[in-house]
């Protein structure tokens, strides 16, 4: 049997379904969170299916999590989207899960699932999912479903940048076009900025550094923020205002989440980063990975392992 249809005879037999996905939201995981709710949704109409993940601001057109008890996670089957490891979940109550299923596309170090579906080629967990609508014919999707998949797709793949990209994947953004697809739409959305982020952008390019071999990066305080009046996630996204700089194939953004948790955004160019990201507890994919730290010392020792990194 394949790992599809294990899948598929999993949500068939089950009548509650959760959705979790991993901390600090980015669209994919939203969208793939949202997309296969839609499915499971759409296809089985008397099921109970939450999606459950963190609500970001630039995401807000895709809809706001759903909420679940303590007491789902002991008897729903949970589906774990975009997320290597448990402690990485948004939802701590995963722990007490029965039941998980993993859909990931990330290196798989931990296989906490009971079926584990990891596709480490893909470029993102939403185009993971659209092959698991396309294997079964007698699936559905709303449109809302649709927008989420895409969105996955077109923001962890850089806009079809990143390492991953295939000619499958864009036949599969072919076919969602033919399910009725308005991509203009939702890149529209994903491009809006407010006026705070416009001149936030301003401060973070006038105040870019770097390292001796030519690592880019910035540090942005909770008083920065402040300042420009932006939130959290709007500062991090800023991240990739620091790429496509000639020279520079190595860039981070250190956010200062509160004190005790800097966050690093780390991006490249032709160079694997994931490696040293591991080393200091973070990870991800080869282009794009994220650190998480306590200190600015520990920062330092980042950027100097990147700009070691450079130098070699």
């Amino acid at each position: 049997m394949n790992i599809y249809k294990q899948i598929y005879n999993e949500i068939k037999k089950n009548d509650k379904i959760l959705i979790t996905t991993h901390i600090r939201a980015d669209g994919d995981c939203v969208g793939s969170a949202i997309g296969l709710r839609e499915i499971i949704k759409s296809t089985f109409p008397n099921k109970s299916v939450k999606a459950l993940h963190e609500n970001v601001s630039y995401l807000d057109f895709l809809g706001k999590s759903d909420t679940a008890e303590d007491s789902e996670f002991l008897d729903s089957l949970v589906i774990s989207v975009d997320n290597a490891s448990k402690s990485r979940a948004n939802d701590t109550r995963l722990n007490n899960a029965t039941r998980i299923i993993k859909i990931d596309h990330h290196p798989n170090l931990e296989p906490f699932g009971y079926i584990n579906f990891v596709e480490e080629e893909k470029c993102a967990c939403a185009e993971m999912i659209f092959d698991f609508f396309l294997n079964f014919p007698k699936a559905t999707i709303s449109k809302l479903g649709i927008e989420a998949l895409f969105t996955g797709i077109v923001t962890d793949s850089g806009r079809f940048k990143y390492s991953g990209v295939t000619g499958d994947t864009m036949k599969k953004v072919g076919m969602m076009y033919d399910c009725g697809l308005d991509a203009q739409t939702i890149l529209n959305k994903l491009d809006e900025s407010s006026f705070e982020e416009v001149r936030f952008k301003g401060y973070v390019e006038q105040n870019i550094k770097s390292t001796p071999n030519g690592v880019l990066y910035i540090k942005i305080t909770p008083e920065v923020r402040e300042e420009y009046d932006v939130e959290y996630d709007e500062a991090s996204n800023m991240v990739n205002c620091l790429g496509n700089i000639k020279d520079h194939p190595i860039w981070i953004l250190i956010n200062e989440y509160k004190k005790d948790e800097i966050r690093c955004r780390v991006r490249s160019i032709g160079i694997a980063i994931n490696e040293i990201a591991n080393k200091f507890g973070g990870g991800g994919h080869a282009n794009a990975s994220g650190i998480v730290v306590k200190d600015y010392d520990t920062v330092d020792q980042i950027l100097a392992a990147y700009d070691e990194l450079l130098k070699k």
